[in-house]
């Protein structure tokens, strides 16, 4: 029913994700895939979207409103980890408040993953609740923070520390908004996309490496379908992170104690990139992830442009980042950890003399031998 109703209204034919129980598609022309789909809802829209662009907001409540779709206004947001605070959130309610909404309305966030992130967050605290939907306008958006029902914001103390599980309405990746991304921004979507590839797609190695980073936005929607179908599929099998979802923090246990010890400077991608690197040394020091596999994953990276080490972080500071986790059971930090390309295993006890000794590695150089494959 869906995919017919698509075809009819939407002049490009979207890539469609199966598997939630809400639509997610990779479209060029997201805003006429969004409208297509909201339009038979029956609600006002609100639009939230990151000011960087603002271009791809104003064409998704162009879509809306040739579809008939009331839109009650639109609100510009920063970018970047620094609007994951309540403040934040706290702005998007009064926003509400003063536009009126009620429970009938919808929220539409267009941005990237923090956006998202935060825009979720308050559509599941405003009214208890009212109905979202996500457009992600960036690869990391597209590939995971955008997909999954998780919102939240950021403590002083650590990162996504405040949250809930609000799944959208619907999900429409924009790839067109892919040309206002800076290089380093697309850098960012590649460490989640190689994430993907090591959890559940080895082959997605060698398709992103064939992706040049500057390559238009068509190139890319094979990449970032195969990559989000490793993200349904876990979610599907788990949407609550109780057990197996828990594989896609795959990089991310270390990864935000470097975003924590660079004062969340730091980018996500090159966090989860770094990351990454560390648990796989954790495997191979455990006996269950080879050296190749280690580094052909290392070379995925690099072609990308992403580090493999952080000189300049205190790892005291990384340290206490990564006992802040949110993903710690009974005082004690759990890891995600590579067994070979394709298979992940979760939940995985790791001392803290191993994560210093990881955490140390993170900050030098790799040595010649760790890059040999």
């Amino acid at each position: 029913m869906l995919r017919t109703r698509l075809r009819r209204r939407c002049a490009s034919r979207p890539l469609l994700l199966r598997g939630l129980a809400y639509p997610i598609a990779i479209a060029a022309d997201a805003p006429a895939v969004m409208a297509a789909l909201l339009s038979g809802l029956g609600r006002e829209v609100l639009v939230a979207y990151d000011r960087r662009v603002k271009t791809r907001a104003a064409a998704f409540e162009a879509a809306l409103r040739a579809r008939s779709v009331s839109v009650l206004g639109s609100h510009g947001m920063p970018s970047g980890e620094r609007i994951k605070r309540m403040q934040e959130v706290v702005g998007l309610h009064d926003w509400l408040i003063e536009r009126a909404a009620d429970r009938r309305c919808l929220l539409l966030a267009v941005g990237g993953g923090c956006l998202t992130d935060v825009v979720g967050f308050a559509a599941a605290t405003f009214l208890r609740g009212i109905t979202w939907a996500a457009a992600p306008t960036t690869l990391v958006g597209m590939v995971d923070a955008g997909i999954g029902g998780k919102t939240g914001v950021n403590m002083p103390q650590g990162k996504n520390l405040v949250g809930a599980f609000w799944d959208p309405a619907a999900v429409v990746a924009d790839l067109a908004a892919l040309v206002t991304l800076p290089i380093a921004q697309r850098r960012n979507g590649i460490a989640e996309i190689v994430k993907a590839a090591v959890i559940g797609d080895p082959a997605l190695l060698d398709a992103v490496d064939r992706v040049a980073i500057d390559a238009p936005p068509a190139a890319w929607k094979s990449v970032i379908a195969r990559a989000a179908r490793v993200k349904v599929g876990i979610v599907a099998a788990d949407p609550r992170e109780r057990e197996t979802r828990a594989g896609l923090n795959l990089g991310h246990t270390l990864g935000h104690g470097f975003e924590f010890a660079s004062g969340f400077r730091l980018s996500h991608g090159a966090a989860v990139a770094v990351g990454m690197r560390g648990a796989g040394l954790l495997a191979m020091k455990r006996g269950v992830w080879s050296q190749a596999e280690h580094a052909r994953v290392l070379r995925s990276l690099l072609r990308a442009g992403l580090p493999l080490y952080l000189p300049s972080l205190d790892p005291e500071r990384v340290f206490e980042g990564v006992g802040r986790d949110k993903k710690r059971v009974g005082g004690q930090i759990r890891f995600t950890l590579p067994l070979r390309l394709g298979l992940v295993r979760h939940d995985e006890a790791v001392t803290a003399k191993e994560m210093r000794d990881a955490i140390a590695c993170c900050l030098r150089k790799p040595a010649r031998d760790e890059l040999r494959w």
